[in-house]
């Protein structure tokens, strides 16, 4: 009974000081609300990416180019989630994009009118969700010194490398896969690399990372708890899609 009460005290030790050493190693983490926030208010709107600006390191916005050449702020290829009709972004014009509500009230927006939203000393991730997208990306981010480009695509990366004029404007690869990653990061001179929440866990991504000097920042947190396991592994940021993830203000 004696050695029983034992490794109970013990191992409640263990899980308290490992409770603590995530509380202290997720203080340090670059928070990014992913999409602004997306379970707090209408994803990639104007908005979301203005209250998120308060409680967050940085924030994170997809872009795509619609049917009249603007850059529009839009996760999917489409816009049947919004109206429930398949619509394609890229077959859509402006005119007809900036009608459809995406929630309470809130629209879809250009890349510019969130720019003009998000204060300068807040960090900016810009996922570029599809080809041809670099040139126009780059001049609209031009000045802003906080600013990420990502893409899951390296042909994007590679686009964006091609037309930053050596610049070298900073660079994220974002991945559902271990396996090359840090290879592609390499290729295009990338500062970080953004896996999938679960690699962290079930991989060697976040060492091999680290030892060429990529940051590690993870998505999707659903959960605090969730961070604070990731914090754990050494992941040096994570996208939540909450700011309850956060367990505080950022800013």
């Amino acid at each position: 009974m004696r050695k029983r009460a034992t490794d109970a005290l013990v191992a409640g030790v263990l899980a308290a000081g490992l409770a603590v050493l995530a509380g202290i190693r997720a203080r340090s983490l670059t928070t990014f609300a992913h999409r602004g926030f997306a379970a707090d208010a209408p994803e990639n709107t104007v908005p979301a990416v203005r209250g998120a600006a308060d409680r967050a390191d940085g924030v994170e916005i997809d872009v795509r180019r619609c049917a009249s050449g603007e850059l529009v702020c839009v996760h999917d290829a489409d816009v049947e989630r919004f109206t429930g009709d398949p619509i394609p972004v890229g077959e859509t014009e402006w005119t007809a994009l900036r009608e459809i509500e995406v929630g309470d009230g809130a629209t879809v927006p250009r890349l510019e009118d969130v720019l003009d939203a998000v204060p300068d000393d807040v960090l900016l991730n810009v996922e570029l969700k599809e080809r041809g997208l670099a040139a126009d990306a780059l001049a609209a981010v031009a000045g802003r010194e906080r600013v990420l480009l990502s893409a899951f695509d390296p042909e994007v990366l590679e686009e964006v490398r091609a037309a930053d004029g050596g610049d070298e404007v900073a660079l994220a690869y974002v991945t559902r896969s271990s396996r090359g990653t840090c290879s592609v990061a390499d290729r295009f001179d990338c500062v970080a690399v953004h896996p999938r929440a679960d690699l962290p866990f079930r991989s060697a991504i976040v060492p091999r990372a680290h030892r060429r000097g990529l940051a590690v920042n993870a998505w999707t947190v659903d959960s605090r708890l969730e961070m604070l396991a990731l914090a754990l592994v050494g992941v040096d940021g994570v996208f939540a899609d909450s700011a309850r993830c956060l367990g505080r203000s950022r800013r």
